[in-house]
């Protein structure tokens, strides 16, 4: 045995003694001490962005773009334009044609479908405004929610009532905004859709609009977005 093969295993024993391994450090405290920046290659993506990192059950490090089991966010999108909320006794579809965010291409913007590509426990979470609406006389009832297309039903729903807020010290046409956030599971292979239904009455009239946009004086804002979020 050389002289530099022998001095190899005289660094390396009170490592192999203990189990523990420094990397520009000759005192680890764990089993693997890197005193400086990690890089993992394998983790690495092409769209430019900074992703989270989440460990398997088995340990191992993935992010959303490398595993499709791995939390985050998987979709944001914003409206193109206004929605009239003016269909007597029926739905309207929620349609974001706008994205932001759509990692696994699971969204469609003509038909308004998320399929996800994986089972799993999501967060689902609504930000939006109603505006425009002139009746001074009747609420307007709003359901809104997450439909299960592959099963006909609601899988996350919400009521409220929304007034008429065009009086003269708050000015024509304001918004109100509303939050909605829950979580669920969603199935791959189901189809599903944000509705939303306003109109129990055929004889009022119901001119309020789901916003795409809040304005006045100071700007214009985005206004109404969705955004799915896988968790577990």
């Amino acid at each position: 045995m050389n002289s530099k093969r022998i001095l190899l295993i005289l660094v390396l024993f009170p490592f192999l003694m203990n189990g523990q391994v420094g990397i520009n450090t000759t005192s680890p405290t764990k089993e693997l001490d890197v005193n400086g920046d990690v890089r993992i290659r394998g983790l690495s993506n092409t769209t430019g962005r900074t992703t989270p990192v989440s460990v398997l059950p088995d340990g191992t490090l993935v992010t959303a773009l490398t595993d499709n089991t791995a939390p985050g966010t998987k979709f944001v999108g914003f409206l193109s334009s206004d929605i009239p909320l003016n269909t007597d006794f029926n739905f309207k579809e929620i349609i974001l044609a706008v994205e932001l965010v759509d990692v696994s291409n699971e969204y469609n913007t003509s038909t308004g479908r998320y399929s996800p590509i994986i089972d799993g426990y999501y967060k689902i979470s609504m930000d939006f405004d109603i505006g425009d609406y002139t009746n001074s006389s009747n609420d307007l009832d709003i359901l809104i929610g997450l439909w299960d297309f592959t099963t006909n039903n609601w899988v996350l729903r919400r009521t409220f009532k929304h007034r008429d807020n065009n009086n003269p010290t708050l000015g024509s046409g304001r918004n109100e905004s509303y939050g909605i956030t829950n979580y669920l599971q969603l199935i791959h292979g189901h189809s599903y859709g944000f509705r939303i239904f306003t109109d129990y009455e055929d004889s009022t009239t119901r001119n309020a609009k789901l916003k795409s946009q809040n304005s006045g004086s100071t700007g214009t804002s985005v206004s109404t977005s969705f955004s799915i979020e896988k968790i577990l």
